[in-house]
């Protein structure tokens, strides 16, 4: 029998404040979504709902109004229909794949989808909690090594590496790409280069038009595809 639903205690008064992120964790083993809620405990992130089943998932974003749905893919029942049927659902909701599959298929079903994260269950709490953060802010975010695994391939083979020069990169440009390939967020972009986080969202836009992609994950895969590596510098 599915394990039924289960609402989280409504949070004191003193803690809904505006800030906080209402968020409902859907995995299968009861241990580890125990262990999870404890990790997002102490944050901005408040569980409102916790589930085991695709079922479960679709109750949690109907009676929790959560802000972001943290879903494994691997639920009992057909756990990619529920982060779609979620994300129909609730238009401003986040859906955040936390899961152990790193299949190429999966991540592509994933993210052609309309999932705003997909992120390994290897992640540390704190690291997590960034992620989840930054997803809530509009940034897309899938485990750096993933996204450069998955998206340097194309049918099994290597894409065909493009020089940066091709769309005019400019060293500060490929700087900003090591950081994305790193899966730094933009303020942690703003901190490293000494500017505001609007200076960065301004650069960004910049680099996005130039190599034609619309967001994080894409600038990822074409950074790989330039064979830029992690200090933002050109590969022989």
């Amino acid at each position: 029998m599915a394990e039924p639903i289960r609402a989280r205690p409504r949070a004191p008064p003193s803690a809904l404040v505006a800030d906080r992120i209402k968020v409902a964790v859907v995995d299968a083993h009861p241990l580890y979504r125990h262990g999870l809620v404890n990790a997002l405990a102490g944050s901005r992130l408040v569980v409102v709902a916790e589930g085991g089943t695709a079922e479960d998932a679709q109750r949690a974003v109907q009676k929790g109004k959560p802000d972001v749905l943290l879903l494994d893919i691997a639920v009992p029942g057909d756990g990619m229909g529920a982060a779609q049927e979620a994300l129909r659902l609730r238009a401003n909701l986040k859906v955040v794949v936390l899961t152990a599959s790193d299949g190429e298929d999966d991540v592509a079903d994933a993210l052609r989808m309309g999932v705003h994260g997909y992120i390994l269950k290897e992640v540390t709490g704190p690291d997590l909690v960034s992620a989840i953060e930054a997803i809530y802010r509009g940034e897309p975010y899938v485990t750096p090594a993933l996204a450069s695994r998955l998206l340097m391939r194309s049918k099994g083979r290597p894409l065909v590496p493009q020089r940066s020069e091709d769309v005019g990169l400019t060293a500060r440009d490929k700087r900003i790409l090591g950081y994305l390939a790193k899966g730094l967020t933009n303020q942690e972009i703003a901190r490293s280069l000494g500017m505001n986080v609007r200076t960065v969202k301004h650069y960004l836009t910049q680099v996005f038009r130039k190599m034609r992609v619309r967001n994080r994950v894409e600038a990822t895969v074409e950074a790989q595809r330039m064979r830029l590596d992690l200090d933002g510098q050109l590969l022989p």
